[in-house]
């Protein structure tokens, strides 16, 4: 098998485990930082030991991490405790624990927890309901993402009262699955900077975390904690501060030579930047950007930011860092009409076209004549720390979706199209190559074509850059292909019709319902066997628990896949063998001695570690393991003893 350490995309950048175990242990002496699951892990597992918030088992003199393990709901409110504890936000008190002691008995609660669920359950961070989702058969259970993150969401609004979950997320692309009780914290630490999304823009509520993400997140809320340490001036005859902005975001400013952090009040602060009217949004904006900012701040009663009045050197803004280098040296750099200072060119990091390069590699471009985009970044002091470039020749073809086709008069060019959201220009219509789904067409076609659109159609192009332009953007070909949009839904049935003129309906448990344009059309498989409509109404009339994979093309449901409670059968263990066959439709598993057929992979459901996947990407896995790992699998039988379910889960041999 082949070794690899491929990076975890993380729901969310969380913070900080604290295991149970007596015994601490700093990160030079865990003896397993070789099952991180991403490469640079270990940066966030040492900082969290080193500050003594995480700890690790030991056994047979070795003491272990378990990066991957999941975290319990019980080591969440230790979490939650310890860092309000070592920020000096909390005390530790013994009547508490005396007080919740029976309490805690009752549902089971470890004797080495009670100080913290404890304190959790005094302050309201928890509630009695909740303890009943602590423990089950004398084992604690794991937390949840939006339950970890309500626990220290309330811990940092109990420690810094300042802080208000108030508000609601509309971050994340599955927000829908948030409960309302998670949301405002949610909401709370991806505004200080602790939760994000994946790469996908999903918070994953449900989902677990393991060891070592909460030990990303226990350093991240730990220095927001910190922040607010006892260096927040609390003399409300302080009502005005002034001075060199050192730090700034949409919560707080920090001034140079100054410990304190000022928070901005809950209604929001005015803001005036040179004499204008502006927003504290422009100004994080400007700051990041490299402008110096002086501020005058005043203050109400709880020292939160009512007014800020700002002067910026506002040149170093977004549009003005961005654009065609108009002349380049070791000195200076120009771009649009402003000239930017170099230090020392050999420090200042340069990409080119995606590609890390040397500053020299850049001028001798520049040189020969080649026409160059750049972004630069700012230090404090306005010389260029960083060059972003890209070449004309190395964008001579984009591909997008097309939004806009329009042709004008009066203008230097005969028409536009928008890709995506970028506008390209037509010098003259009867020079444009145009091709249309193979076909070879003019633009008058193309227009047409995009005008025609029904619903779920649209038009991907790809199009070349005249490279002989002196302007950007203007464009010498299209090609147009037609694309149908896709997606699938998948829950259990719960409302099924069939009305006149043969349309129909089908509710999932999400709650919504999905239009069926023809039902004689819609291809239905139940069971891994094909059906019509009416087996279906059947079916569902009988009250047969059926769970469904819908195919949604355009506005209409075109493919119904069901599996009923009664028909499958499970089989689990350790996957031993995992391909095709012969054809790409068609597979195997081999679990144990075992070997269990894939009629058609295309209709098989794959979730790998709870995240739904494909059979490739099994395959991938499997292949990757290293030789401490094995997958742990579970799959789902047709009544034809085919698979049409694999749900696996990654292991590590003890």
């Amino acid at each position: 098998m082949k070794h690899s350490k491929t990076k975890q995309s993380m729901a969310f950048v969380v913070a900080a485990l604290l295991a149970c175990q007596p015994i601490s242990a700093y990160a030079a002496t865990f003896a397993d930082m070789n099952q991180v699951p991403w490469s640079g892990a270990e940066v966030s597992i040492n900082k969290a030991a080193s500050l003594g918030l995480v700890v690790g088992e030991t056994v047979n003199g070795k003491t272990y991490f378990r990066p991957r393990d999941s975290v319990s709901l019980t080591e969440s409110c230790q979490l939650a405790y310890k860092l309000l504890l070592q920020t000096g936000k909390a005390t530790a008190n013994a009547s508490v624990t005396e007080k919740w002691a029976a309490v805690l008995k009752t549902y089971g609660i470890k004797e080495w927890a009670h100080p913290a669920v404890s304190y959790c359950l005094e302050e309201g961070i928890i509630s009695i309901s909740n303890l009943g989702s602590f423990m089950k058969n004398g084992s604690n259970l794991p937390a949840t993402r939006e339950q970890a993150v309500t626990i220290l969401g309330r811990a940092l609004t109990t420690g810094v009262p300042s802080y208000s979950a108030n508000a609601t997320t509309t971050k994340f692309n599955d927000n829908a699955s948030i409960s309302s009780e998670a949301r405002p914290y949610v909401a709370l630490l991806n505004q200080v900077g602790v939760v994000n999304g994946d790469n996908v823009g999903k918070f994953n509520p449900k989902s677990t975390l393991n060891r070592t993400e909460t030990a990303v997140l226990v350093t991240n809320l730990y220095n927001v904690l910190n922040k607010t340490s006892a260096t927040i001036p609390t003399n409300p005859a302080a009502s005005t501060q002034s001075g060199t902005v050192k730090d700034m975001n949409a919560l707080y400013v920090n001034f140079e030579n100054s410990n304190a952090y000022y928070l901005f009040a809950s209604t929001g602060a005015t803001v005036t930047l040179n004499g204008a009217s502006s927003s504290a949004a422009e100004l994080v904006k400007l700051f990041k950007n490299g402008a110096s900012i002086k501020a005058t701040l005043t203050l109400d009663s709880n020292t939160r930011i009512t007014k800020l009045v700002a002067t910026a050197d506002t040149k170093a803004t977004e549009d003005d860092l961005t654009g065609t280098i108009k002349s380049l040296s070791k000195s200076s750099i120009k771009i649009g009409s402003n000239t930017y200072k170099i230090d020392d060119s050999s420090s200042v990091s340069v990409k080119i076209d995606g590609s890390t390069k040397k500053f020299s590699d850049l001028k001798e471009m520049y040189d020969d004549g080649e026409t160059i985009t750049a972004t630069l970044t700012l230090d404090k002091d306005d010389y260029v720390t960083k060059i972003v470039a890209t070449t004309k020749s190395s964008s001579s073809s984009k591909t997008d979706e097309l939004k806009e086709i329009k042709k004008v008069s009066g203008e230097d060019y005969e028409a536009y199209i928008k890709v995506g959201s970028t506008k390209y220009y037509i010098e003259d219509i009867d020079d444009l190559k145009v091709t249309i789904d193979g076909k070879t067409k003019d633009f008058s076609d193309l227009k047409d074509a995009f005008g025609d659109l029904e619903d779920g159609e649209y038009y991907t192009v790809s199009v070349t850059l005249d490279k002989d332009s002196d302007e950007d953007n203007y464009i010498t070909k299209i090609t147009a292909t037609k694309k149908t949009s896709t997606s699938t839904k998948k829950g259990e049935i719960t409302d099924l019709k069939e009305k006149s003129g043969s349309k129909g309906t089908i509710e999932l448990d999400d709650k919504k319902s999905y239009s069926i344009k023809d039902v004689d059309d819609v291809t239905v498989k139940i069971d891994g066997k094909t059906k019509d409509f009416d087996k279906l109404i059947d079916l569902f009339k009988d009250d047969v628990e059926m769970t469904a994979t819908l195919t949604i093309t355009g506005d209409y449901v075109t493919k119904i896949v069901v599996t009923t409670e009664s028909s499958s059968s499970t089989k689990s263990g350790t996957l031993k063998d995992v391909d095709y066959k012969s054809s790409k439709k068609k597979g195997y598993v081999k679990i144990g001695t075992k070997t269990y057929d894939i009629d058609d992979v295309d209709w098989l459901d794959v979730i790998i570690d709870d995240r739904t996947k494909d059979f490739d990407k099994l395959i991938d896995v499997f292949n990757d393991l290293d030789d401490d790992e094995y997958l742990q699998v579970k799959i789902t039988l047709d009544d034809d003893d085919y698979v049409t379910k694999i749900v696996a889960t990654t292991k590590y041999e003890k």
